[in-house]
């Protein structure tokens, strides 16, 4: 099965009007579409392996050693064609995935259009578009199969994310409780899981209710962004996590004036 990526920009960016591809220009843009191509195969052994993908990793090094392989600059524009090939080591056999230069050049275009549209979906595929020179104004991408063509992926001026460099989520940490810290320093509490050591800021509050369970194996939810992290709640592991609704906290909290606004 023969698999073709043809790749076309238009524009004013140096060479564009000669037809000539620099690789001053587009050298960096067209490493980072190859580290995309075989970040997704990647991902698609892993997902379908699952937890084997341990004991059959020599599938995941295929994926990584997926390639585009330049056949041809385009006549009539700026471009080229290209292969999607595999570099089978030498006695190896790898059937498992025949299609997998087709999938991960579907999974590609379709992170390719939904990035240039501003849709947050692959990391190194953004990378690839931020990283194409300036002055295109148009690009073309088609997927051939054995000569068919299987899709078109086309679009003009790009509304590519802004992305912060990190954005906080919640993360959940079970250990033991191995430190505090105490004001008039920085109210922390220090948990020991089965991976790591986190300190975690916390109020004074929250560094009684660690002494008090030195001795417990402990649950924290924290809000971490970059090297912070911020403690949320914590109690005895075993215990279910609390979670309030909107109804429960404004009752709870202004269940007096209520009261006496009904009276």
């Amino acid at each position: 099965m023969v698999i073709r990526l043809t790749v076309k920009w238009e524009g004013t960016t140096r060479g564009l009007a000669e037809k000539r591809l620099s690789l001053s220009a587009f050298g960096p843009a067209l490493g980072n579409l190859v580290s995309a191509l075989r970040r997704i195969a990647t991902n698609l052994v892993d997902e379908a392996l699952g937890d084997r993908q341990a004991r059959v990793g020599r599938f995941t090094d295929e994926a990584r050693q997926l390639d585009i392989e330049i056949t041809d600059l385009l006549k009539d524009s700026l471009g080229f064609d290209s292969l999607i090939t595999v570099a089978t080591p030498p006695g190896e056999n790898f059937d498992l995935f025949t299609d997998l230069p087709e999938k991960a050049t579907n999974k590609l275009l379709d992170a390719i259009e939904a990035e240039s549209g501003g849709v947050v979906t692959n990391a190194i595929v953004r990378r690839y578009l931020e990283s194409l020179p300036s002055g295109i104004i148009h690009q073309t991408y088609h997927l051939h199969r054995n000569g068919t063509m299987l899709r078109e992926v086309s679009f003009g001026t790009m509304a590519i994310a802004q992305v912060p460099a990190d954005l906080p989520y919640v993360a959940e940490f079970v250990g033991f409780i191995v430190g505090v810290g105490f004001e008039p320093g920085t109210p922390e509490v220090w948990i020991k899981t089965d991976s790591m050591t986190v300190t975690l800021t916390a109020t004074s509050a929250q560094v009684d209710t660690a002494l008090e369970l030195r001795q417990a194996s402990v649950r924290a939810i924290a809000v971490v962004q970059g090297n912070s992290r911020r403690l949320l709640i914590l109690q005895a592991s075993h215990l279910p996590i609390n979670r309030s609704t909107r109804e429960g906290a404004i009752f709870g909290r202004w269940d007096g004036v209520l009261r006496r606004l009904a009276q």
